[in-house]
């Protein structure tokens, strides 16, 4: 028996296929074969099968499915005891040479061995040997594979990617730039922003002597990396161009940095590490975070002096609700403290848009790959890909921006220990069981900043014409940085939009949430992510107070979240916590917190579970 999933899902028999029919049968077997030699809780199958909303015959159905799938087994002449069940969930027995992906980690393990030992030849062929297993993208015909499965689909195509670069490396080191072209070109065109394979690449046609190649697949991937991510070419891939301008092939090798030991003949000398520029684009305009901003100076100055007895990192957290701008706020701080860490600037995010978001060992190889660390010997254990990276940021004067962290088991990774570096975590939440040097929280803007921003975007000379008016419209926005943002570049193309009318329409609740929208950016999907960051309590405790009013007490919450009194103050601590009811500094006694009018308006909107409005309180 013989099955694959570097690809379609497939069994064999000798090299006649088994026919399995149905999805939840093979979506069963590739979850069992993504555990090779391990029981699969019956929980974690259900899951699988059903990642939405499992039925209340999920248990039941799960054991028709293994019967189809026995039946299948069966067919192809199996044993009967190949899929059993061991009381807490189910053991599908294959052997090494029974299993695609087996074959894979073994082969990919002896070629790294070979690696390691000085033995290149060797190694090459082992990773080619562990390449041609794959016949497209793992499971590629399972359409929807849930949540669960996909993370693991998404995994292996990054084992994928890393041997086949590590693949690559090997052969230019060995002078044979010929046999990686022809794969380079294709994978290129798949995944054009992959900077080490663009630099690969040119490296390999440099060495093969076709310069004007190399130097026209540099400048095709320039102008997609820039167009794309608004940022110029990592140290990786321009330093492959400065390979090919410096001379010719015959004086060309790899960029220092790669395995040494891979290379025949003398290395080439190996240059300063290099101190890569990787910040986003600068916002064009930060008002109203002075004060911050110079709190932030005064601790980076600390940090970088070289005079000081701490030779430790230091960590700052930059917290805040929802489109408070804090990304912008620590991107801006890094251009202008760029001067106080000269080896570099880097930021990595593990927000991923609308996939799920990316885990810390893809930020730790991003780093890596930043700083020029070769990935070849570098162990995908979480661990030890930490320890490489500490050692990579030891002794040096980098700053690090690590944005749209969710929680301290995200983040703790990617630390540095020795060193005298600056990492900027920014969060939504206020991450109290994470160990940091100090703490920052950005709030709304107050009145006169927020004006000030609305006039940088939609012009000076209509907001002195009608400074009440525009108050009013920063107002309506919370005098949030990203509400005032979209409604500031909505005006901008409305220059004859009659104002007074805009804010009337803006200040109707009715539509204010729908009115603060622009492209791809709202404020809704933003409090959106807050939002469903919570657990079905914490979101039922927010609807529950949105619906009382804008300012609760703890005696008050008492009341509005009909629990005792221990068990609101709790509740209250946790929307704290994640920067959704703000504490109020009041003359009076007590506590007092504030829920943020456009949050209270969006809290309104939600439902429960089964899809109807909260009832008032």
């Amino acid at each position: 028996m013989r099955f694959s999933v570097l690809g379609p899902l497939a069994l064999h028999v000798d090299d006649r296929p088994v026919t399995l029919t149905g999805t939840k049968p093979r979506l069963l077997l590739a979850v069992l074969l993504l555990s090779p030699g391990r029981t699969v809780a019956t929980s974690r199958l259900v899951d699988g099968l059903w990642p939405d909303s499992p039925p209340a015959s999920a248990v039941r159905n799960l054991r028709t499915y293994v019967h189809r799938l026995r039946q299948a087994l069966d067919r192809g002449g199996d044993s009967a005891d190949r899929l059993v069940h061991d009381g807490t969930g189910y053991h599908l027995r294959v052997d090494e040479d029974e299993l695609d992906l087996l074959r894979f980690r073994r082969l990919t393990d002896e070629a790294r061995r070979a690696a390691r030992g000085d033995r290149p030849e060797a190694a090459a062929e082992l990773f080619d040997r562990a390449v041609e297993l794959w016949g497209g993208h793992p499971l590629e015909d399972l359409a929807d594979p849930g949540t669960d499965l996909g993370a693991n689909v998404t995994a292996l195509r990054e084992q994928h990617r890393e041997i086949t670069t590590e693949l690559f490396d090997l052969r230019l080191r060995l002078g044979q730039p010929a046999r990686v072209i022809p794969s380079l070109r294709r994978m290129v065109a798949e995944e054009p922003l992959d900077e080490r394979w663009q630099a690969q690449l040119v490296t390999a046609l440099t060495l093969e002597g076709r310069v004007a190649e190399a130097l026209a697949v540099y400048q095709q991937a320039r102008r997609g990396i820039v167009d794309e991510l608004g940022v110029d070419p990592g140290p990786t891939l321009q330093g492959a161009l400065q390979a090919a301008l410096d001379g010719d092939s015959a004086e060309v090798r790899p960029p220092s940095g790669w395995p040494a030991a891979l290379g025949a003949g003398p290395a080439a000398p190996p240059g300063p590490p290099p101190s890569p520029q990787a910040l986003p684009m600068k916002p064009p305009s930060l008002v109203g975070r002075d004060t911050t901003a110079s709190q932030l100076r005064t601790i980076a100055e600390g940090i970088a002096d070289p005079a000081g007895t701490d030779e430790h990192a230091g960590v700052v957290l930059v917290s805040g609700a929802p489109g408070v701008g804090k990304s912008s706020f620590s991107v801006s701080s890094g251009y202008d403290l760029a001067d106080l860490f000269p080896d570099g600037q880097l930021f990595v995010s593990f927000d991923s848009s609308d996939e799920p978001p990316r885990g810390s060992g893809e930020l730790i190889r991003e780093l890596l790959v930043e700083l020029g660390v070769p990935l070849a010997g570098v162990s995908e254990d979480i661990r030890e890909r930490s320890a490489a990276l500490r050692c990579a940021l030891a002794g040096r004067r980098l700053l690090l921006i690590i944005d749209d962290v969710d929680c301290a088991q995200q983040v703790r990774p990617l630390l540095p220990g020795a060193g005298r570096s600056l990492v900027l975590i920014n969060s939504r939440q206020r991450l109290l069981d994470l160990d940091v040097g100090w703490r920052l929280t950005l709030g709304a803007l107050d009145r006169a900043d927020a004006v000030e921003l609305l006039a940088t975007i939609a012009g000076e000379r209509r907001v002195r014409e009608q400074p009440e008016v525009f108050g009013r419209i920063a107002a309506a926005c919370d005098r949030l940085p990203l509400a005032l943002r979209i409604v500031g570049s909505r005006l901008v193309t409305q220059p004859d939009v009659a104002l007074p009318g805009f804010a009337a329409h803006l200040e109707d609740e009715e539509n204010r949430l729908s009115e603060l929208a622009v492209g791809d950016i709202s404020v809704r999907g933003s409090l959106s992510v807050s939002y469903q960051a919570l657990d079905v309590d914490a979101r039922r405790a927010l609807r529950a107070l949105a619906r009382a009013g804008s300012f609760i007490t703890p005696a008050s919450a008492v009341e509005i979240l009909r629990l005792p009194r221990q068990q609101a103050n709790r509740m209250v601590e946790h929307l704290v916590q994640h920067n959704l009811l703000l504490p109020v500094d009041s003359d009076d006694p007590g506590q007092h917190f504030h829920l943020p009018e456009l949050l209270r308006l969006f809290a309104r909107e939600c439902v429960d579970a089964h899809g109807r409005p909260l009832p008032a309180t």
